[in-house]
């Protein structure tokens, strides 16, 4: 496999692939796509980390619980914050209720001080002093009830503690001190009503009405109350006394002053309360209240502060007009509580109200949400898995069922419409490739045949080549050893050429002296011919000495003898002479033809020397063209070593040619029996 992936990466160096399957085969093995195909921003890259591995599931988990969880908690922080409002106004409420149990309590305490100090001044018990001790108890027991069941939430046991004490030593107090000891007892309930004011947190009312009808019923009318009920009390005092002290005309006259401010902050109160709630003053109707208080208090500053005489028809007349004010009082009190409760609880039920109806705005929402959100879940999920179904079959090599044309026109849609254009598109391809894989199996065939033959020649031209290079190492040493004989042949025929140069020169110098030699033979000859004339000429002689000798006889005998011995001799030379010249004759005729001969040897030697430095040149030009040849057949041994390495590497090359052509073939029948696989109808 790694030979036919190297033998690909070879095809695509030489570009004989698309450059899609050179990124296909440039990518490792194992590695994933690129995360640059869906972000390209790197902000991206840890939502894209964390939802590439969810399931569509989950995403939609975490995607609900993004969007739910801040949702829940904007929910839950205005679920708290209206709680905690309404359980703020809900404990307003309950001050409310609290304080409406105190100011019974304090009228019928300053009732009984007001009875109390009346038996002080005359001894004698009015009528309604033990209806009011009575009701006291009463009312004193209604607000230790209310306390046990509210003052813990409040903190109020310790005033509370404060009151009863105050209150069983008014109820024990007698004569002069029966007088300090109910007004103790009247603060003591004063400062009960501000802690429960303050605990309640109806002094942190928010709203401008709720809080200037708490400023008039729990802080303005008290101090309005028990400045009108000491200035009744004191009042009917100096009246029965008929005199009243400076300390007194001063108490009494800083009493009015006091409570006529609080007055004009009650009316300052209520006038922005109204302005808030047109409906209150209709409501509270204050109006009577402050001007029967007004009339009281110029009635206490007339009848008690400034008279100086004093009768028993003002008693009746002040204390009439001081019931009847203090009870205008406390009755205006009840209505400013009952508007005050009565706002709180329409600011609790509007709080209640808002709260159902944004919960049920938000439940709405999210159920809403949550059926959209489903949906979309189950349209896209459902769209997921007919996808996936057709994928599967896809994957199983079925293609007989094309998806159904999508209902919607979503991106799910979309995708179906692209997987049916897939379909189509594959069944076509399919059916292309399966006649091309049977084209490719059998051209793969006819390849394998073709690269198996191929093989088997080029081993055989590999082999050819190899026996030529053996035989042209061969021819190459052959040449080689020519070229250095042609270089020896060379000098050696140089060496003949000046030795054939010396001969001739040689030659020429035997020429000559044969000349020489031709020319004294000649000269010889000549003697030789003299010497035969001479011997001629002797034999003559002796002949004539013979006859002359004969002639003289006896006396000539010796002269005849030495002319005998002298012609023998003559006839000796001349025969010698003839002998001479013969040989003579014969070596000139011998030298003549030797130097004929040394001539021709010469012509020839001269010619030998000509042809010797001719052949000379030719052996040059030879050993100078074996050289070539050696240095050419050296290069075509090379070459031939070359071509047969290319010609193995070549056959290596056809072997793996064969190789890959036979893996081609296999791929082209797996390629068949997988294109097998699928089923086009």
């Amino acid at each position: 496999m790694s030979t036919e992936l190297a033998k690909l990466n070879n095809a695509s160096a030489q570009g004989a692939i698309s450059p899609e399957l050179q990124q296909f085969l440039a990518a490792p093995a194992g590695v994933r796509a690129s995360k640059n195909v869906f972000y390209k921003n790197p902000i991206w890259a840890l939502g894209v980390g964390v939802f590439e591995n969810l399931r569509f599931r989950s995403k939609v988990f975490v995607i609900s619980c993004m969007f739910l969880i801040p949702m829940l908690l904007v929910s839950w922080v205005y679920y708290s914050s209206m709680l905690d409002q309404i359980h703020f106004s809900t404990k307003e409420r309950l001050g409310v209720e609290y304080n409406k149990e105190i100011f019974p309590v304090i009228d019928l305490a300053q009732q009984l001080r007001r009875d109390s100090v009346a038996l002080a001044a005359t001894g004698t018990a009015p009528s309604t002093l033990a209806e009011v001790n009575e009701k006291l108890k009463v009312a004193q027991a209604r607000l230790s009830e209310v306390d046990k069941r509210l003052g813990a939430e409040l903190d109020t046991s310790t005033a509370y503690a404060e009151v009863q004490s105050a209150y069983n030593k008014a109820t024990a107090a007698t004569g002069s001190a029966a007088f300090k000891a109910h007004s103790d007892h009247v603060a003591a309930l004063i400062a009960l009503l501000s802690k429960v004011t303050d605990s309640s947190n109806l002094t942190l009312d928010p709203d401008i009405s709720s809080f200037y009808l708490m400023d008039a019923a729990f802080d303005r009318i008290p101090d309005i109350v028990e400045n009108t009920g000491k200035l009744r009390g004191m009042g009917l005092k100096v009246l029965k006394a008929e005199a009243i002290t400076t300390q007194e005309q001063h108490s009494l006259s800083e009493m009015i002053p006091i409570a006529e401010f609080q007055f004009a902050a009650l009316r300052d109160g209520l006038a922005k309360a109204s302005k808030e709630d047109p409906s209150l003053p209709a409501k509270i109707n204050a109006a009577p209240t402050l001007e029967a208080s007004t009339a009281f208090f110029a009635l206490a500053r007339k009848t008690v502060i400034d008279n100086q005489v004093y009768g028993s028809d003002s008693q009746s007349s002040y204390l009439a007009g001081a019931n009847s004010t203090i009870q205008g009082q406390y009755e205006l009190a009840k209505r400013l509580i009952d508007s005050l409760d009565d706002l709180l609880l329409i600011r609790i039920n509007g709080m209640m109200s808002s709260l159902y109806w944004i919960s049920a705005v938000i439940f709405v929402g999210i159920a809403l949400a949550a059926y959209c959100f489903y949906s979309f879940y189950l349209v896209t999920n459902g769209g997921f898995r007919l996808i996936s179904k057709h994928l599967k079959e896809v994957a199983e090599g079925d293609l007989r069922k094309a998806p159904d044309i999508p209902r919607g026109k979503d991106e799910t849609a979309d995708l179906i419409l692209d997987l049916r254009e897939t379909y189509d598109a594959l069944h076509a391809l399919i059916r292309t490739v399966r006649h091309s894989a049977r084209a490719l199996h059998n051209t793969s065939s006819e390849i394998s045949a073709a690269s198996f033959d191929l093989s088997a020649r080029t081993e055989a031209a590999a082999a050819a080549l190899e026996e030529q290079a053996a035989a042209m190492e061969e021819i190459g040493s052959t040449v080689g050893n020519t070229a250095e004989k042609s270089k020896l042949a060379a000098s050696f025929a140089a060496e003949n050429a000046k030795v054939a140069e010396d001969g001739g020169k040689v030659i020429g110098t035997v020429v000559q002296t044969m000349q020489s030699i031709d020319a004294s033979s000649a000269k010889i000859s000549d003697i030789i011919s003299l010497i035969d004339g001479i011997a001629f000429q002797t034999n003559i002689l002796a002949l004539n000495a013979a006859v002359e000798a004969a002639r003289a006889g006896e006396s000539g005998r010796g002269f005849a003898v030495v002319a005998s011995e002298v012609r023998s001799l003559a006839h000796r030379s001349a025969d010698a002479a003839r002998e001479i010249k013969a040989l003579i004759s014969n070596s000139v005729d011998q030298i003549a033809s030797g130097t004929s001969i040394v001539e021709q040897a010469g012509i020839t030697m001269q010619t030998m020397v000509t042809n010797a430095k001719q052949i000379n040149l030719f052996l040059s030009d030879i050993a100078n063209s074996a050289n070539e040849q050696a240095a050419g057949v050296g290069q075509v041994g090379q070459s031939i070593q070359s071509l047969d390495e290319q010609t193995q590497q070549n056959a290596a090359l056809v072997e793996e040619t064969s190789a890959a052509s036979g893996a081609l073939t296999q791929q082209a029948d797996t390629l068949q029996r997988e294109i097998a696989n699928f089923r086009v109808a």
